[in-house]
């Protein structure tokens, strides 16, 4: 009787139990549909909402670049105007340098050009409404002029500066320079875009070996007016976004003030480097590499080599150890497309591989050789340091 007793209690004990576990279950399955649902719900609104914010953004571009939405240059300036800082630097020699800059993160990291924090001893970053912070130096790349430096507290009113994508400037488009000339702070000056795609010597600016070696390219060429201090400040659109950043001027005999063209690092290159300047472990950008010297295929240099051919980038030289030689490329080849991109001369082939592509992409090259076209896959390296 009592075995029976204990038996019935067991019984409904574990019933009651298999009763609590169904409404508990029950209770999560609904729970858990209701998330499931809420949570297809966000995704789809998300998916939605930047679909538009894609759209609005791409209308928002087609109405500027067809000039049809643009800002006043005073409001231009007062939205920039408290997230540009002049950058003092002293140098290990104790000279002291003087240029701009631009406030890219929330953080406190600031572009500007490596040229002005060259050889840093310290540094120090002026606020528009005077305040002064210290900064640390994070990344320079000489080979695009670029460098951050970062501070450990903004003001409030030094935002982050939008960018804007470079390549779709035009010839004759409106730009502004916001910087600090001559210790002249927040001064604001206007022009247009006056040519696209330029390609700048490192050499021609007094940069060294093995740096001075390469170039800068896809420059922006305008005639704002840009003069010493100007340099690591912001190149601005008609919508107040970062096209470019002001680096370097032409200038004449005896002169060294700006005579009409002055040239900015484009923001194309700029998305490409600066992260990495803030983010990778050496804190530096790996630019790619071919491996080869060359020159623009013309009409008397494909006369003399009996070509076919009068465009492109011509091979004069493949360096022992690159890419180049591992493809098989040669002296008196001539580059005329690569990816199913027409290469026109040298300069187009530079542009291509800075745009787009990294150490380790494999491009397809397509080459002219004895007037036969041929083409080499090539594995991009990372372009040397010496």
């Amino acid at each position: 009787m009592e075995r029976h007793l204990e038996f019935g209690l067991d019984r409904k004990h574990v019933f009651g139990m298999v009763l609590i576990c169904l409404a508990l279950g029950a209770v999560f399955a609904v729970a858990y549909l209701d998330l499931k649902t809420d949570y297809a719900s966000l995704r789809d609104d998300y998916e939605t909402l930047s679909a538009r914010m894609e759209q609005l953004q791409s209308t928002l571009e087609a109405l500027h670049y067809n000039q049809t939405a643009s800002l006043p240059a005073v409001q231009i300036y007062n939205n920039s105007k408290y997230s540009v800082v002049l950058i003092t630097n002293t140098r290990k020699d104790q000279t002291v340098v003087e240029g701009s800059g631009f406030v890219y993160t929330a953080q406190g990291h600031i572009i500007t050009n490596n040229h002005v924090v060259d050889q840093t001893e310290s540094l120090s970053v002026t606020f528009l409404d005077g305040t002064v912070e210290e900064a640390q130096l994070v990344g320079t790349d000489v080979y695009s002029d670029l460098a951050v430096v970062k501070v450990e507290t903004l003001p409030s009113n030094a935002q982050p500066l939008l960018l804007a994508n470079s390549t779709q400037l035009l010839v004759g488009e409106p730009v502004y320079a916001i910087g600090n000339p001559f210790r002249l702070s927040g001064s604001m000056t206007a022009g247009i875009v006056s040519q696209l795609g330029r390609v700048l010597r490192l050499a021609d600016m007094g940069v060294p070996p093995p740096w001075g070696n390469y170039s800068i390219v896809d420059v922006i060429q305008s005639d704002v007016a840009i003069n010493p201090g100007n340099s690591g400040g912001p190149l601005l659109n008609s919508l107040g976004e970062v096209v470019g950043v002001t680096f370097a001027i032409e200038t004449a005999d005896n002169s060294s003030g700006f005579i009409g063209i002055g040239y900015a690092v484009p923001s194309v290159l700029l998305e490409r480097v600066i992260p990495s300047l803030i983010n990778a472990p050496t804190h530096a950008y790996a630019h790619p590499w071919i491996g080869i010297e060359f020159t623009d295929m013309t009409l008397e240099l494909a006369e003399t080599l009996h070509s076919d051919y009068t465009k492109g980038a011509l091979i004069v030289t493949v360096i022992d150890g690159s890419p180049a030689e591992t493809a098989d490329l040669r002296a008196n080849d001539t580059i005329i497309d690569v990816d199913g991109v027409s290469i026109g001369d040298g300069d187009a082939l530079l542009i291509y591989l800075e745009r787009y592509k990294s150490p380790d992409d494999v491009i397809t090259l397509t080459i002219v050789r004895n007037n036969e076209v041929l083409y080499v896959n090539l594995t991009l390296g990372e372009r040397p340091s010496d």
